[in-house]
């Protein structure tokens, strides 16, 4: 798991009650983008941050984690 996965994982809460239903991108432990478009958040990504490759994944929702249990 690399520094951002870990730094998710222990975030998610707070991910989850900023950016619910939203796709973000994390760099070096915070969110560079953020958007209902995951192709937007990569894009700008990748426009202020050219030669890093940021983890990006979709935030749930609340009430997607009931689906889970």
């Amino acid at each position: 798991m690399n520094k951002d996965h870990e730094w998710i994982r222990t975030h998610l809460e707070k991910l989850v009650r900023e950016h619910a239903g939203n796709y973000v991108a994390v760099l070096d432990g915070k969110v560079i983008a953020a958007d209902k478009s995951g192709v937007r958040v990569r894009e700008e990504a990748k426009r202020k941050y050219p030669d890093k490759k940021p983890s990006v994944l979709r935030i749930p929702r609340e009430e997607d984690f009931n689906c889970l249990l």
